[in-house]
């Protein structure tokens, strides 16, 4: 007759060992799930007679914000990376517009000049600055389709 039991309800059963050892592995595991990573513990040292706060594994948004953290910025984490991947994108992009098209995105939105002053500047048409503005545009967008 084996000698392990596990209680089940009320009543202890008797079970292989095997089933046993299994058991409490999902006992455990159930008890760190539910307790062990979201409360603090108190470890005692018996050899040095210390006593120390062991912090959850779990935090409170509400104890980061008591420490100092600060989560109050409007911009969500997905905004963030969204933000990031559409600069790495449009960088792959204009790395492949040639030296013309390159300065012509950088006059008009880094420069922030018009359209008649970078016509003026070049000495040609605004017109003719539309249209190459257009046509770099329709380049830049293939890459966020």
């Amino acid at each position: 007759m084996s000698k392990f039991f596990i209680k089940i309800g009320k009543v202890q059963v008797c079970v292989s060992e095997a089933v046993y050892k299994e058991y409490y592995k999902m006992k455990r595991r159930e008890r760190y799930q539910e307790k062990d990573i979201k409360v603090g513990r108190i470890a005692v040292d018996s050899d040095t007679e210390t006593v120390d706060f062991v912090p959850s594994k779990e935090d409170s948004i509400n104890r980061l914000m008591d420490l100092g953290g600060d989560f109050e910025d409007e911009q969500m984490i997905e905004d963030i990376l969204c933000d990031k991947a559409t600069l790495l994108i449009l960088q792959e992009a204009m790395a492949e517009l040639n030296e013309k098209e390159q300065e012509l995105i950088q006059a008009l939105y880094y420069k922030d000049l018009t359209v008649r002053e970078v016509a003026k500047e070049e000495n040609i048409s605004h017109v003719a600055v539309v249209k190459r503005h257009k046509k770099v545009l329709e380049k830049l967008k293939k890459y966020f389709l």
